[in-house]
């Protein structure tokens, strides 16, 4: 652990714990996957960092919110047709993001390009889906995925300073191939769903976090199984 001040950026739902001050800048670039109905967290980096942000996300809902809040910025006026949070307003309405430098991608994270199932909930309200059979519901879409180094290809990016996945149990083969793939982004902040849902049946969250300890990367804080690693003495 390092002994560093803390923040949460976001609403209490979408929200991250990170360090007050950490070693991003206007050149620094963030992926975002699996971003919903909140990128509360993603303005909040965008004005204070001014960072390069790639939303990354395939769901038809994220992208008309992220149009929305486009619109909000643009014209003033707070029009929002999901699920929105009830601290959302407080969290981003004085902000002043550098929405140009702020992208959205439809695809979802995966460990190779292809096309999936995409499992919907049962409840219609939740936006959120899942690549993993038995984490939702039975109804799906099909939809684009991609792996991040396939991602940082088609964007010229030859690094990424910050990695959040928010991915509905298919963070572990993300992050497996990421590591396989010799990319470690300087921070990461990763929801384990698979483990939070009871669904690892193989325990490989914690294979994962092992494997990433083993690259250098350390645990920051753990808020539930929402982790914020830090792999400042290699990144």
């Amino acid at each position: 652990m390092f002994d560093v001040e803390w923040e949460k950026l976001g609403t209490i739902h979408g929200g991250w714990y990170v360090p007050s001050q950490m070693n991003l800048s206007e050149d620094s670039i963030i992926y975002s996957g699996g971003v919903g109905e909140d990128i509360s967290f993603d303005l909040l980096l965008s004005e204070k960092y001014k960072s390069n942000i790639i939303l990354i996300d395939p769901t038809i809902r994220s992208k008309i919110h992220y149009n929305e809040i486009k619109n909000y910025y643009v014209q003033n006026l707070w029009n929002f047709s999901g699920d929105i949070q009830s601290d959302y307003f407080e969290k981003i309405y004085y902000l002043e993001p550098s929405l140009q430098k702020i992208k959205f991608l439809d695809v979802g994270l995966w460990h190779k390009k292809d096309v999936l199932k995409f499992y919907k909930q049962d409840n219609p309200a939740y936006a959120s889906q899942s690549l993993i059979d038995n984490m939702f519901g039975k109804e799906y879409d099909s939809v684009p995925v991609n792996s991040i180094r396939n991602i940082m290809v088609e964007n010229n990016h030859d690094k990424i300073n910050l990695l959040k996945l928010d991915i509905e149990g298919a963070e572990i083969q993300v992050l497996n191939q990421m590591l396989d793939d010799e990319i470690y982004p300087r921070y990461l902040c990763v929801e384990f769903d698979l483990c939070l849902k009871n669904k690892d049946i193989n325990n490989d969250t914690e294979k994962v976090i092992k494997r990433l300890i083993d690259n250098g990367y350390e645990i920051l804080i753990n808020d539930n199984l929402n982790i914020t690693f830090d792999r400042v003495k290699n990144g």
